[in-house]
């Protein structure tokens, strides 16, 4: 039991050291971010191909759901449900990535149909 001593010592010295060097170096603003394959995945907009390949629908069949939308506010006045959420930037369509999320929540719970 007197031997177990030097064994333990040595290894408390060195959880204390490594906890010091750890404490004492400096974390860098590049480590503290997550680092990212491509500096378009992390944007919060984006684009209309974007936006195809994260709801899983072609762009075409977005372009409709658009077109239907419209359509539906301009002849009623009042849309029913949640439209799909887009900006429009010199003619360039761009998506909020957590919007478009809760929108396809929301119309696949009321069960939204487009046709064209």
């Amino acid at each position: 039991m007197n031997k177990l001593w030097v064994p333990s010592l040595i290894i408390s010295l060195g959880i204390i050291i490594g906890c010091y060097l750890i404490a004492s170096k400096p974390l860098s603003a590049s480590s503290a971010e997550p680092k990212s394959k491509n500096t378009a995945e992390s944007g919060v907009l984006i684009d209309l191909d974007g936006a195809s390949k994260f709801l899983g629908l072609p762009a075409e069949e977005i372009q409709m759901i658009i077109s239907n939308e419209k359509k539906a506010l301009e002849t009623s006045g009042v849309y029913e449900g949640m439209m799909l959420p887009y900006i429009t930037v010199d003619r360039t369509v761009y998506f909020e990535k957590t919007k478009l999320l809760l929108w396809a929540q929301q119309n696949a719970e009321q069960h939204t149909e487009y046709s064209k």
